[in-house]
């Protein structure tokens, strides 16, 4: 039943080299047996993502717009100390940022536009930023 016959096969240098094993971690965080009906279609359908990224970047450019109005009209003061710092000492660089960080932040996104985590996070800023141009707007006294 044994078949060893008692020889050690394991002896010269290849009994002492450590095998080492390396995983790489390749998840995006999607399981492939659930379905993601809005994340999935925004990674699998490029138009979608796009179409988010497009709409944020214009709430963000509304808000800066809403911004200056409320503040030349006095209504309201920055809340974002970087941009008032901005604002105070040259208004344009205070623009400048306004446009160039969420355009920074959309090609972020869509960089890592097959993890799940970026996907939400692209959706959640789309709510928030929707969500103050909707406080603008009631406190201009349009809606």
């Amino acid at each position: 039943m044994n078949d060893w016959d008692g020889v050690e096969r394991r002896d010269g240098i290849k009994r002492r080299v450590r095998r080492v094993y390396r995983f790489v971690d390749r998840r995006s965080g999607f399981d492939r047996r659930k379905r993601y009906p809005i994340l999935g279609t925004m990674r699998d359908q490029p138009s979608v993502l796009i179409g988010v990224l497009v709409v944020l970047n214009l709430l963000s450019l509304v808000d800066g717009y809403f911004t200056a109005a409320e503040l030349g009209l006095g209504i309201a003061s920055e809340g974002n100390p970087v941009l008032d710092a901005l604002a105070r000492r040259n208004p344009l660089l205070a623009v400048t940022l306004k446009i160039v960080v969420p355009l920074l932040v959309s090609a972020m996104v869509w960089h890592g536009r097959k993890t799940r985590v970026i996907l939400g996070m692209a959706l959640v800023a789309l709510g928030l930023f929707a969500a103050l141009v909707l406080y603008h707007l009631r406190g201009l006294g349009l809606i």
